[in-house]
């Protein structure tokens, strides 16, 4: 016989009960989420290359040539002191693809949030300060700046998502030279004159996907798991 005031017998649930969330299902969606998770951790570990090359480059332009092949001709040691230069490019490389990759997932991050877009518009939309022909010109800045203030955040996403991938692609574009037996320096001439057939659109790919690759992967699994939350309920 059912007891009084237990769950499944009509009567009230006692406080703190919680309906037990049924098991998640395992659905095309949560395939491909896993696949994407894949493809991100491949792209991550492909895209830390140039900045590794970027990063050595750095290191040999600032190091003690003389020094370092006295060390490298070491017997038995120099091994050791080669592969701790190369673990130092390698730290370097990804502190320097960790930096620019923060960067450009922060705002595709926080602009796929609702409530911190809610609350962004919601200061937008708060008082505002009308500027009067009387006003001396410090208040009329001030009351510029004080009406800019809700929207400064947004406005410093924007400009540093922009100005972010621009320095990223040019610095992968250094790595894989835009033009044909040529540098980076050469794209603005071949650019002006017009010689168009001597770029190499496979290193401009390259370089695009370099940039873009992790942040689109990104994106598409966050949109992959709003649609599993919906299915799964």
């Amino acid at each position: 016989m059912n007891t009084a005031g237990t769950p499944g017998n009509g009567s009230a649930r006692p406080p703190g009960y919680a309906k037990p969330k049924g098991k998640k299902k395992f659905t095309i969606i949560t395939l491909l989420m896993w696949i994407i998770t894949a493809l991100i951790g491949w792209a991550i570990f492909t895209n830390i290359k140039p900045y590794e090359v970027l990063a050595t480059r750095f290191l040999i332009g600032v190091s003690y040539q003389s020094l370092g092949n006295f060390l490298t001709s070491i017997p038995f040691l120099g091994g050791i002191f080669k592969l701790i230069w190369s673990l130092l490019g390698l730290g370097m490389g990804t502190l320097l693809w960790a930096f620019f990759q923060i960067l450009e997932l922060l705002p595709l991050a926080l602009f796929g949030h609702s409530a911190f877009l809610d609350n962004s518009i919601a200061r937008a939309g708060g008082k505002k300060y009308n500027t009067l022909e009387n006003d001396h010109w410090e208040v009329k800045v001030a009351k510029t700046v004080g009406n800019s203030l809700s929207t400064e955040v947004l406005r410093f996403l924007i400009l540093l998502g922009i100005a972010v991938y621009v320095v990223d692609f040019f610095l992968c574009l250094y790595i894989f030279p835009p033009v044909k037996g040529g540098t980076i320096a050469d794209l603005f001439k071949v650019l002006y004159t017009g010689q168009f057939g001597k770029l190499d659109w496979g290193n401009i790919f390259v370089a695009l996907i370099t940039v873009t690759a992790v942040e689109l992967l990104f994106k598409l699994r966050s949109i992959l798991k709003k649609v599993a939350d919906d299915i799964n309920g």
